[in-house]
């Protein structure tokens, strides 16, 4: 069982971080490689404020991203929506039944 396909109204890309060198400041550069060409999904704004503390960063969420479940999306990987990416903060198994996920994100820096 699968979200319908007249729901997902959006093809997204998403991208892993691959980890690159380190500079003489200590900051660690990176790069996008594209893990998912075709990703149907869709994208609802949240009603109220969510915050979700990773690593030592406060992230605001405004928007949720639900696509049909799978287990090749990871939080710090980036989806593109509409030209536009965003940083993926937590991936849920909404309801915990394997049938699709929630995505959390935030608008990549």
């Amino acid at each position: 069982m699968s979200i319908s396909d007249f729901l997902l109204n959006k093809t997204a890309k998403v991208y892993t971080k691959s980890k690159g060198s380190v500079n003489e400041f200590g900051e660690r550069s990176f790069s996008l490689s594209e893990s998912i060409s075709s990703l149907k999904c869709t994208v609802q704004p949240l009603r109220e404020t969510l915050e979700i503390k990773r690593a030592g960063k406060t992230y605001v969420i405004s928007k949720v991203v639900y696509c049909n479940y799978r287990t090749d999306i990871n939080p710090d990987d980036i989806i593109e929506i509409d030209g536009e990416q965003y940083l993926i903060v937590a991936v849920l198994d909404d309801g915990g039944t394997q049938h699709h996920l929630k995505i959390y994100v935030v608008k990549a820096e």
